[in-house]
């Protein structure tokens, strides 16, 4: 519209001074207007983060894919952490009320952290709570206390300082291990940031060597960070809850989160541990490693567990039978055997009657060798020609002549 405007006081001006005037004019005009429309696109608010969580991991970084690699039916999921982390174990039981796949418990100290050793140690805290029960995932969420001096050696060590950053980072490390000797996924949950600028500085600090810790260590880090910020990146009391409604997801004291943000915190830590999960569940089933298969009756179910929600064979380790001989329980059990006895019934329950780990369980009867199982040893007569059939005729007459000798000593 102004450009027509222009044209047409210069066609009635009829003067070639106002023609000049008037292009000069229109030229000004456009090169003004560039830097503001550059402006208002880099000044426009983003678009609201999709993705619930930024976990912060990829192969690139060392994660060993799949990051859960025992596909169980069930997780025993163990909590570690200050306040915040209690809000968090509380926000997962409203998460996974309807998910029987998941355990949750926790270890809390409300006040602690990895600065102040004397008040709470938690690598020693963890390292007995892994040796005390089985745990399948570990998910820890500390720091928010620890922007504060450590003090070690009679000598007070500032916040922030290198020295400080190498002693914190040697501590993570130390946690990092105590899982990884346990062999328990673990994973680290960021800070959310806080009210009060000066402490907010320093949990970023702390919450940048969670996540380099754990990168370099290759296990998983859940920054949350961004999900509860506002759009300046600082602190903000109102977000949208599980359901996108807008609610107040943080205390007063701006720090710790309410119901409502505990809630929003577990979900984004469970689609993370979710996602790992099904990568598990969907890796093959160890046959080539004599782990379990189909019976000699040609049943699809598996030789030792049972199936899982999807079909898949359950495999169990040897650390979750029973410590006694399980062929001596099933025949005899005892009183002064409860514990192990209980552990008995649970794998008879957990067990089809009819399958070979069912009437190990119930009877005491171990299956029968497979042909070309790992526990078959007979020799394969049809393929070893006449010497072979000679060789088993004696094998099977030695065979029939011990049985007959031992029958007659049983006599």
């Amino acid at each position: 519209m102004m450009l027509f405007r222009l044209i047409a006081w210069g066609e009635n001006a009829g003067n070639m001074a106002r023609w000049a005037a008037a292009l000069c004019l229109l030229a000004l005009l456009l090169v003004v207007s560039m830097p503001v429309r550059a402006q208002q696109q880099q000044t426009a608010p983003a678009n609201p983060p999709t993705a619930a969580v930024d976990a912060g991991q990829t192969d690139g970084y060392g994660i060993a894919q799949p990051y859960i690699r025992s596909p169980k039916e069930r997780y025993r999921l163990f909590v570690f952490g200050d306040k915040m982390a209690t809000g968090l174990l509380a926000g997962l039981w409203r998460v996974l009320e309807n998910n029987p796949r998941f355990v949750a418990r926790g270890r809390f100290n409300a006040g602690s952290g990895l600065v102040r050793l004397r008040y709470y140690d938690w690598q020693r805290a963890i390292a007995q709570v892994l040796d005390s029960r089985p745990v399948d995932i570990g998910v820890v969420m500390l720091g928010v206390n620890d922007v504060r001096d450590i003090v070690a050696g009679g000598r007070r060590i500032p916040f922030g300082s290198e020295e400080w950053k190498r002693i914190y980072a040697t501590r993570l490390d130390a946690i990092i291990e105590t899982f990884r000797n346990a062999g328990v996924a673990l994973y680290l949950v960021g800070l959310p940031p806080v009210r009060e600028a000066r402490l907010d500085a320093g949990v970023r600090l702390v919450d940048e060597l969670i996540r380099q810790r754990a990168r370099a260590s290759g296990v998983r880090y859940i920054g949350i960070r961004k999900h509860f910020a506002g759009p300046d990146g600082g602190f903000v009391e109102n977000g949208a809850d599980i359901n996108g409604a807008i609610t107040r997801l943080r205390a007063r004291n701006g720090v710790h989160f309410i119901k409502a943000g505990n809630t929003v915190l577990a979900k984004l830590v469970m689609d993370v541990i979710g996602k790992d999960v099904e990568r598990a569940v969907a890796l093959p089933a160890p046959q080539a490693m004599g782990v379990g298969g189909a019976d000699a009756g040609g049943s699809d179910k598996p030789f030792v567990g049972r199936a899982g929600p999807g079909g898949e064979p359950v495999y169990e380790s040897p650390a979750s039978l029973p410590g006694t001989d399980t062929v001596y329980l099933a025949r005899t059990p005892s009183s002064a055997e409860v514990a192990a006895h209980d552990t008995l019934e649970m794998l008879r329950r957990s067990t089809a009657a009819d399958s070979p780990a069912g009437n190990l369980f119930r009877q005491g009867l171990w299956a029968a060798a497979a042909p070309g199982w790992v526990d078959d040893f007979s020799a394969p007569l049809e393929e070893l020609g006449d010497k072979a059939g000679q060789t088993g005729q004696a094998i099977q007459a030695g065979k029939a002549g011990q049985n007959g000798q031992a029958g007659q000593a049983g006599q």
